[in-house]
């Protein structure tokens, strides 16, 4: 849980700062939420590479690091053929890892299968959220601050 929300701070962070007028263009969605569907291994691809923290060193553009299942990522636009580029968009907690904002490619399969869970949980969050409200009745009005 403490992972899930530490996870979903920084995207909705990384969220904002990303939010710019020039994703509105033609047909790409902009930026877009998803989990890593599994551990793999991955190709950094930013330029001048990044340091990583936790692990006090530095990678560079072109070697690669793990990303380990259900990593917050976030879409920022096509790849190479066949791909989605994504960034790692949740501060990293365990050693051997890739560090923060680390862009790289993901298949489209992948991809599809990463975003699909975020959805899903999205989706289960929701409902959750929902539930609680209908139990809380006007008490949620009182929690959330609405006034009737």
């Amino acid at each position: 849980m403490n992972k899930f929300l530490s996870g979903s701070l920084s995207a909705i962070g990384l969220l904002a700062f990303t939010s710019s007028p020039l994703g509105a263009q033609g047909s790409d969605p902009g930026v877009e939420l998803a989990f890593m569907p599994r551990t793999m291994t991955v190709t950094l691809l930013n330029e001048g590479g990044k340091y990583v923290a936790i692990d006090l060193k530095h990678i560079a553009q072109g070697e690669n690091c793990r990303m380990d299942k259900d990593a917050t990522i976030a879409r920022v636009g096509p790849g190479t053929t066949g791909t989605i580029r994504v960034r790692y968009a949740a501060a990293q907690t365990s050693a051997g890892g890739c560090p923060f904002m680390t862009t790289f490619d993901l298949s489209d399969a992948d991809y599809a299968a990463a975003r699909a869970s975020f959805v899903a949980m999205k989706d289960e969050a929701s409902k959750k959220v929902d539930a609680i409200k209908k139990d809380l009745g006007e008490k949620w009005d009182e929690v959330t601050g609405k006034k009737s």
